[in-house]
């Protein structure tokens, strides 16, 4: 058990136990610090959004990164349920799942649909597959800031270490990987908008203190931020047309009215 448990546990200083882990919210400066970052890097997302003038695809992998991604992918995940399997056992009480968890299942449900919709003209196994990628990359898209933001002020009592960090940093990575596997996912205006947004609902959750999420209004912005996320992945697989070429079609529109 590491020492910020033991006095979180000893003590009773703002901290939460949630089962799985001890939870600290951020308090004063510290929070409004981070507040102030995470409100600059949603800001600074939203504004490259709006000044990205076409969609920029992602890099597709050679054929034998794609194996390496997905095994590697396989066994981070193995590697989790191992590790989880390991806290209940050395702590029964203990649960793995938090309250946010049904809102996951269904934003999830709904990627894939949207997805799957999105790209039913390439054909079933182009749909399915990008609907896959997107509804597993989605919480991983929250995770991802998400972990970083908490790591300072949540612990676990069983203290897995590295056992737990570094096989989760790499299931996240390797699954947001899985994008690169189709060729119509890119990044996007809405894409941009979207993960801008989830940084703000972020802001003000931090300006908060960053709360774990079982009373209402933590349980809402986390929630929010959680959809945002998968709105992210989603938005991905939403292809426009770029603003050059609707200005192409405007002028030649024009041309030809001139013409006529």
């Amino acid at each position: 058990m590491s020492l910020h448990v033991q006095t979180a546990l000893a003590t009773g200083i703002p901290g939460q136990e949630t089962g799985f882990i001890v939870w600290s919210p951020y308090s004063g400066v510290t929070a409004l610090l981070l507040a102030l970052f995470l409100f600059a890097v949603g800001a600074a997302v939203i504004l490259l959004g709006r000044h990205l003038r076409r969609d920029l695809r992602l890099p597709r992998p050679w054929r034998w990164l794609k194996v390496v991604i997905v095994v590697v992918w396989i066994l981070q995940i193995l590697i989790l349920l191992r590790v989880f399997k390991n806290i209940i056992t050395m702590d029964p009480s203990a649960g793995v799942t938090g309250p946010v968890l049904p809102v996951t299942l269904v934003s999830a449900a709904c990627t894939s649909a949207l997805v799957a919709y999105f790209l039913r003209r390439d054909g079933a196994s182009p749909a399915l597959g990008g609907a896959f990628v997107a509804a597993v990359a989605g919480p991983m898209v929250f995770e991802f800031p998400f972990v970083p933001i908490v790591a300072p002020v949540a612990s676990t009592p069983t203290d897995p270490g590295a056992a737990l960090t570094i096989p989760f940093f790499l299931t996240m990575i390797t699954t947001l990987a899985l994008l690169s596997f189709s060729p119509r996912a890119a990044i996007t205006r809405c894409s941009l908008y979207f993960l801008g947004g989830m940084f703000l609902v972020f802001a003000v959750w931090a300006l908060f203190g960053f709360a774990y999420p079982s009373d209402p209004i933590p349980f809402l912005r986390n929630s929010a931020s959680k959809v945002l996320g998968f709105a992210t992945t989603a938005a991905m697989f939403r292809r426009g047309k770029s603003r050059t070429d609707g200005s192409a079609l405007i002028d030649a529109g024009m041309a030809q009215n001139i013409g006529a």
